[in-house]
């Protein structure tokens, strides 16, 4: 029902307007339901925005700035990224659901957990060899990890995941010479939170 229906039937049950559409009543009822339209659907589009999952423009826009993640051509990815990061709280924080907020932010990892030494390792295989664009993952890391773990984020392009899936012998792998810390260090890609 629309905002002149609805006054018009608030005022026909007094029974006090003819309310014909030809008089004085209808004609200012129907300039005051101009108005009212135009609000109705500006409050209907705020509804809309305010959430993330119904959010399409604006609503979306100022979610995805808040979280930093990049504007995607596709709403429905930009969706999805939002709906990921805001669906990390503290009763869904498995390492699973870590790893979704991050893959949505745009950085896709692998976490290992060391609870030994209280602490988590993310392998991002993805190549960040600039520097700006590490920092900027390890600051949306950073949203989602627990505070009270230590965290690695591995950026290199070799992991030992890939050195042993290279099936090389070990003498194949002792040829390189490298030490555990030549091969802890290599590419100089890891950042400790």
């Amino acid at each position: 029902m629309n905002a002149l229906e609805s006054m018009t039937a608030a005022l026909r049950t007094t029974g006090i307007y003819a309310l014909t559409g030809k008089t004085v009543v209808d004609i200012e009822l129907q300039s005051y339901a101009e108005e009212l339209n135009l609000l109705y659907d500006a409050i209907s589009l705020l509804e809309k925005e305010s959430f993330a999952s119904t959010a399409c423009d604006y609503g979306l826009c100022s979610r995805m700035r808040q979280y930093g993640l990049p504007q995607l051509d596709d709403p429905e990815q930009n969706r999805a990224a939002v709906l990921a990061m805001g669906a990390v709280t503290p009763e869904r924080c498995s390492k699973d659901d870590l790893a979704d907020a991050l893959r949505a932010a745009g950085l896709p990892c692998d976490i290992v957990e060391n609870p030994a030494g209280q602490a988590l390792y993310l392998n991002c295989p993805q190549e960040m060899a600039d520097e700006d664009t590490r920092n900027a993952a390890v600051r949306t890391a950073k949203l989602f990890l627990p505070a009270h773990l230590n965290a690695e984020l591995d950026f290199r392009s070799i992991s030992w995941d890939t050195i042993d899936r290279a099936d090389a012998s070990f003498d194949e792998d002792d040829a390189l010479n490298l030490t555990w810390d030549a091969v802890d260090s290599y590419q100089n890609a890891v950042v400790r939170i």
